[in-house]
C-alpha cells in the first residue's frame, strides 16, 4: 500500500514537472506580443540596441519605436512594462544590461502621480515565471518577492498561479498562432486599435509625493547610467487633464523632478503640460494615449530629442 501511494505520489509531481515544462516552453516560442518581448529581454542574448525605453505602460504604449528610429536614425527598443515600479524598471534595466550591449541612451519614464507609491509588490508577476531559469534574473525578483526561488523549483507553488490565460499563450507558441493583440507589438511598444479613444473616467485629484524609495531607485538609475556611460533621459508622458486630475500639487512634483534633473546634468521632459495632447481623440482612457495619439506623441517626442542630439554633435 505504502509502495502504491510513493509510486502515485512520484508519478503526480513527475507530471506536475512535464505540464510546467510544457506550458513554459510553449510560452518561450511565442514570436509575438508580450512573451515575445520578454523572449527578447530575459531569454536572448546579445541585442545591440542604441536607446531602451523604460516605464511602466504609459511607456509601454506611448514610445513608438518605428517612429522615433526613422526621425533620429537610432535603434530603439521599448522596455516599458504594465504596472512597473521604479524598482521593477531598475531590475529590468540591469537584467538586460547583464545580457546584452548597454545602450546608448536610456528614456526613462515617470509618471510623478504614482511616485508616492513604493509598494514592492509585482504587477502580473507569473509572467515571468518562464524566465526564471535567468539566474540574474531570479536573484533580482527574489529582492521583490522571495517566493520566486520556491515558484521556480516548486511547481506546486507556481501552477496554481498560471491560469487559463496562461495555458492559452502556451498554446499560441506551440502552435505558431497570434493573439487579438500579439499583432499590435512592435519592438516591445504595444498599443490599441487607433480607432478605440475616450473612455475618460473622473478621479478625485490628491496631494501626492515622491517617496523615499522610490527617490533611492530614481538615483539608483542615474549613477548606473552614469557609471555605464549611459545617455539618461527623464520624462512624463501626455496624460488627459495635463495631470491636474490626478494631483493637486502637480507643480511641486514636477519641480522636484526638474530639480533632480538640473543637479544630475539631464534632461526631462514634462509632456503633461503641452496643450496640443488633451484632445480626448488621443486616449485610450484617461492615462493612456491610443495609437493615434502614440504615434502624435512619439513624434512630437522624437524630433526634440534628435534635436538635443544635433547640438550635442555640433558641440563636439
Amino acid at each position: 500500500m505504502i509502495k502504491k501511494i510513493i509510486t502515485y505520489v512520484t508519478a503526480c509531481i513527475c507530471i506536475l514537472f512535464v505540464y510546467r515544462s510544457f506550458l513554459y516552453f510553449g510560452i518561450r516560442k511565442n514570436k509575438q506580443g508580450i512573451f515575445s518581448k520578454y523572449n527578447d529581454v530575459f531569454l536572448k542574448e546579445g541585442n545591440t540596441y542604441d536607446v531602451l525605453f523604460l516605464g511602466s505602460s504609459r511607456a509601454e504604449m506611448h514610445f513608438e519605436p518605428q517612429i522615433f528610429d526613422s526621425i533620429t536614425k537610432l535603434n530603439s527598443y521599448n522596455l516599458g512594462i504594465s504596472g512597473a515600479s521604479v524598482k521593477l524598471n531598475f531590475i529590468v534595466l540591469k537584467t538586460y544590461c547583464h545580457h546584452h550591449q548597454k545602450p546608448k541612451h536610456i528614456i526613462l519614464n515617470l509618471d510623478y502621480f504614482s511616485l508616492k507609491s513604493d509598494s514592492d509588490t509585482l504587477n502580473d508577476f507569473p509572467r515571468y515565471f518562464p524566465y526564471l531559469n535567468n539566474d540574474y534574473l531570479r536573484a533580482e525578483l527574489n529582492t521583490v518577492d522571495d517566493r520566486f526561488t520556491s515558484f521556480y523549483y516548486n511547481p506546486f507553488h507556481s501552477l496554481p498561479y498560471t491560469q487559463i490565460d496562461f495555458l492559452s499563450a502556451s498554446l499560441h507558441g506551440w502552435l505558431n498562432i497570434s493573439g487579438k493583440y500579439d499583432t499590435l507589438m512592435y519592438k516591445g511598444f504595444q498599443t490599441i486599435p487607433s480607432n478605440d479613444e475616450g473612455q475618460i473616467s473622473k478621479v478625485k485629484p490628491i496631494y501626492s509625493f515622491i517617496s523615499k524609495k522610490n527617490r533611492n531607485y530614481i538615483d539608483s538609475i542615474i549613477s548606473f547610467s552614469k557609471n555605464n556611460q549611459i545617455n539618461l533621459t527623464l520624462l512624463t508622458t501626455p496624460i488627459y487633464g495635463r495631470g491636474y486630475n490626478h494631483v493637486l500639487n502637480k507643480s511641486v512634483l514636477v519641480n522636484q523632478l526638474n530639480h533632480i534633473a538640473f543637479i544630475n546634468h539631464i534632461s526631462y521632459f514634462n509632456y503633461t503640460d503641452s496643450l496640443i495632447f488633451n484632445d480626448p481623440k488621443l486616449y485610450f482612457d484617461e492615462e493612456h494615449l491610443n495609437l493615434k495619439g502614440a504615434k502624435k506623441f512619439s513624434n512630437h517626442f522624437s524630433v526634440s530629442f534628435n534635436n538635443i542630439l544635433n547640438e550635442s554633435a555640433s558641440k563636439n
